[in-house]
């Protein structure tokens, strides 16, 4: 798959701006992984202004902004970030492999922030909303929308827990898609995207860790709570 540069650049523009518009304090703070694709940058709300119309080419982008690429952000993770790096240096590289360091931290390069100007964030707006105009959608995927504090305040609020089998932890909603999970006693892998629900990676290193683990077998350092 050939790079596009300026798709990239773009990425990390509307990033920041997300991140200036709804957690300011991710300017200087860490942030993980999954929060880029599942809440401040989603494929599905933001592809028009990204400028991209395949999954797969927004995966790539996302991909080498993890990587390192034009220096933008900093993964907190050696290991991971290597094997981001030997995953793109494939000639058909796995791009969906980012979901596997979706609890690894990754903060911004505040030497890049001063390279956004005001202008090119608002292109990148516009060229969502006319993209929307062209194409006659008005599916809330697509279109603009201000976001109410009840939404916001309800956003917030972590799924309800429950008991799943062998005593680990379940949720409501697959951590890796956001779909509704069926009240099934046995549920163990999400229905709709195959995410096994009792295994969450290593915020360090990416290594899968079973629900329930303190420590990472492979790095040691402790396991998210």
């Amino acid at each position: 798959m050939q790079t596009d540069t300026k798709l990239v650049e773009r990425f990390h523009r509307i990033l920041v701006e997300e991140i200036h518009r709804g957690a300011p304090e991710y300017l200087e703070g860490s942030f993980t992984v999954a929060e880029i694709y599942q809440s401040l940058v989603p494929y599905r709300t933001h592809r028009d202004r990204l400028g991209v119309r395949m999954n797969g080419d927004y995966e790539d982008a996302l991909l080498r902004l993890l990587a390192g690429q034009g220096d933008f952000l900093i993964l907190e993770s050696d290991p991971a970030c290597a094997k981001i790096r030997r995953e793109l240096d494939q000639s058909n590289p796995n791009t969906g492999i980012y979901r596997e360091f979706a609890a690894v931290g990754v903060r911004l390069n505040p030497a890049r922030l001063a390279s956004i100007s005001p202008r090119a964030v608002d292109e990148d707006r516009e060229r969502g909303i006319q993209a929307t105009l062209d194409t006659g959608e008005g599916s809330s995927e697509t279109m603009p929308r201000e976001t109410s504090t009840a939404e916001t305040e309800k956003e917030s609020v972590p799924p309800a827990k429950r008991e799943g089998p062998r005593g680990g932890p379940a949720v409501d909603h697959c951590p890796e898609c956001d779909g509704a999970l069926p009240d099934r006693e046995n549920l163990r892998f999400c229905p709709r995207c195959g995410a096994n629900l009792f295994v969450v990676p290593c915020r360090h290193c990416g290594e899968p860790l079973e629900r329930g683990w303190l420590y990472c077998v492979s790095c040691g350092e402790p396991a998210q709570g």
